[in-house]
């Protein structure tokens, strides 16, 4: 049976089960015809039968409910003698109707792919319509609904259009069940709200233009493989032609003298303009895509933005009416947001531009303050835990400074103390170091680490790059294994990728057994066969870089050890009072004497020149200069050669650099591929 003959049986049935009340699609019958007749046309059926249709459906609400069920009746008698198909069901009435077609059952037509426009109710598991959870039913129809987080779980095969197939497809969006598809917020809006008449038209603009079909024309071009479909609309002001591609269902919506929406990108073409593929509604429908401020949704293979677009309407629509508010009214008006129902219907098909604005406000304003209480439960919850007390002498500190080559700045005698206290506590220690390369961040890492294995416990340092980690692993070696250290260089070890496994096995040996007191290494210190005997000192360099799960697992290596990370990236406060809202934060702002201050500078691209300047002035005084780009030659990161990423590679840009821009310098090229 053809797939639009499946959907009208399926639609017959649903109406029947529901004692024909005309809600087996959402406005009605007559809303799905325009749909239908055009993949009706596509699977070829008789113009006789589909004029049938369309008449008799056309005024299916103005008829009694017996008439209606006379009407669809004698429809389907009709496609069975023509079409020669199975009988709707055994003569179905209000009192017993026909069960529902199994959606998932049809085999989904390309046609619902691109265009599908209709609402059945459907449940998981099927149990009697009036506990069903619906997609969209009419708000006012009386049910008693299930839950509402039993239904928001529902799998999105629940909606109609969605069977198998593009259930999977859906799944690599991350979208398996209707709660995922609340969630699911757009990337990007086209703003196709501002209507202008066709005459103040300018090219490369995104519009929208009401106007009236004058003319179409539809052929095949370049051999015969591509279908070509024109129009040409006029608002009274002007002219405008229209085109479209591989769309032969169009032609269908573009009859002469209807009036139509379409919203795309102006083009030109001989001096004309032109909208290649605009998106296109008739005026007297509902605007989804077009007229409007438009979502863009992320997409995958087999799916278009329109097909998404739709489904997503469906299940906003009639959900988020139905969302429980989770802040506080007195909350909302403080803080002037807008409520939850609203932000979620909002920030998917946003009114204007100040209401989508408004909305993605209240949903920021709660991510951010629940990601804060997260942050601060996580911190009580540490808190309250018991730690191992390491208390400290003053004169074992005195002579620890002594012995340093260097006298410490106010700010790392200031971090220092704080450590310092914080280890004899009694709870778990949960600092983050910030402060700039060249603060001194390192030293008060190892007087942190002599802190504690004074005391015979073990220490670790994680760094998210091998040569991170061997460079600290030099530092330690330095301030704690010197002539005056408190470790001998065998306490201290370094575990990295590329150590063999012969070391490796022995050092996770002098771990387990506690004869190695510090271990710098790399996610190797996060793996299973890694065991200590007594970790009470974590220390994590660049923490941006590791993943929560990552820090936990380190942690984890011992019985509630105390925490130190470190970063040299800026924090802005109000970031760092919820991304690190767990970690206390020691700010070093103060740079050792004789460091030289580093300067950050940004140049726009027209101001490349300026840079050119400065380098050459500096390499003709005798200094030096590197420059780094992000890729080593131009068809990297899967682009093909040509095909323009909007990176540069540090191949070609150096052969540019010598030849065009520092002809009298000699320049080098570095990059992980030389030997």
């Amino acid at each position: 049976m053809k797939p639009s003959l499946i959907k009208l049986q399926k639609f017959f049935k649903l109406e029947a089960e529901r004692g024909y009340d005309d809600r087996a699609v959402l406005g009605g019958l007559a809303r799905m015809l325009e749909t239908w007749e055009a993949e009706a046309r596509i699977d070829g059926l008789p113009d006789e039968l589909i004029s049938a249709v369309l008449s008799r459906l056309r005024d299916y609400h103005r008829l009694s409910e017996s008439s209606r069920q006379e009407a669809l009746q004698g429809l389907w008698r009709r496609i069975q003698v023509e079409m020669d198909t199975p009988p709707l069901s055994k003569e179905p009435t209000s009192e017993h109707p026909a069960p529902p077609a199994e959606i998932d059952d049809v085999e989904e037509s390309e046609a619902e792919v691109v265009e599908i426009d209709i609402t059945v109710e459907r449940d998981v598991e099927r149990p009697k319509p009036e506990s069903t959870p619906q997609a969209e039913s009419p708000p006012d129809e009386k049910q008693s609904e299930v839950s509402q987080t039993d239904a928001l779980t529902a799998p999105v095969t629940v909606l109609p259009g969605v069977g198998p197939r593009h259930s999977k497809t859906l799944q690599r969006l991350g979208l398996e069940t209707l709660e995922d598809m609340l969630y699911y917020f757009p990337r990007r809006y086209d703003d196709y709200s501002q209507l202008k008449p066709i005459n103040h038209l300018d090219y490369g603009e995104q519009v929208t233009v009401i106007g009236t079909v004058k003319s179409t024309t539809s052929r095949k071009v370049r051999n015969g493989r591509v279908h070509m479909t024109e129009a040409v609309i006029s608002d009274g002001t002007g002219n405008l032609r229209a085109t479209w591609f591989n769309q032969p269902w169009i032609s269908k919506k573009l009859r002469n003298g209807v009036q139509v929406v379409l919203s795309g990108k102006i083009d030109q073409y001989l001096g004309r303009l032109t909208m290649n593929s605009p998106e296109i509604e008739q005026i007297d429908q509902q605007n989804l895509h077009t007229n409007r401020i438009v979502p863009v949704y992320p997409l995958t293979a087999n799916i278009t933005q329109r097909w998404l677009r739709r489904l997503m309407y469906r299940v906003v629509t009639h959900w988020a009416p139905r969302l429980d508010d989770p802040l506080p009214k007195n909350l909302r008006k403080d803080n002037g947001l807008m409520d939850f129902s609203t932000a979620i219907l909002q920030v998917h098909f946003p009114g204007s531009l100040h209401q989508l604005e408004a909305s993605r406000h209240r949903l920021a304003y709660e991510e951010i303050l629940f990601l804060q209480l997260g942050m601060l439960n996580q911190k009580q919850d540490w808190i309250e835990r018991q730690a191992r007390v390491f208390e400290t002498p003053q004169e074992w500190m005195d002579a620890q400074l002594t012995g340093l080559p260097f006298q410490l700045t106010s700010a790392q005698k200031h971090a220092l103390a704080e450590i310092r206290t914080d280890l004899a506590s009694g709870h778990p220690m949960n600092r983050l170091l910030q402060g700039d390369v060249g603060s001194g961040k390192t030293v008060i890492a190892a007087l942190g680490i002599a802190m504690v294995v004074r005391h015979s416990p073990q220490a670790a340092i994680m760094a998210p790059t091998s040569i991170l980690a061997e460079q600290h692993y030099s530092s330690m070696q330095e301030l704690l294994a010197g002539e005056n250290g408190i470790l001998s260089k065998g306490q201290i070890r370094l575990l990295i990728g590329a150590t063999p496994e012969s070391e490796k096995q022995e050092i996770r040996d002098g771990l387990t057994s506690g004869e190695i007191k510090l271990i710098i290494g790399t996610h190797a210190l996060i793996e299973e066969p890694v065991t200590f005997a007594d970790l009470q000192l974590t220390i994590i360099d660049e923490q941006h870089r590791f993943g929560v799960d990552q820090r936990a697992a380190l942690r984890a290596k011992g019985n509630n050890p105390h925490l130190m990370v470190m970063t040299a990236t800026p924090i802005p406060r109000s970031l760092a009072l919820t991304v690190y809202g767990d970690l206390d934060l020691l700010v070093m702002d103060e740079l050792p004497p004789g460091r030289q201050v580093i300067e950050t500078h940004i140049l726009l691209p027209r101001e490349r020149e300026r840079a050119y300047t400065m380098i050459r002035n500096q390499v003709s005084q005798g200094n030096q200069a590197f420059i780094i780009y992000p890729l080593v030659e131009e068809n990297e990161a899967g682009s093909e050669p040509g095909e323009g990423t909007g990176y540069k590679a540090a191949v070609d840009e150096r052969r540019r650099l010598q030849s065009e821009v520092f002809p009298e310098f000699q320049l080098g090229l570095l990059h992980g591929r030389l030997k």
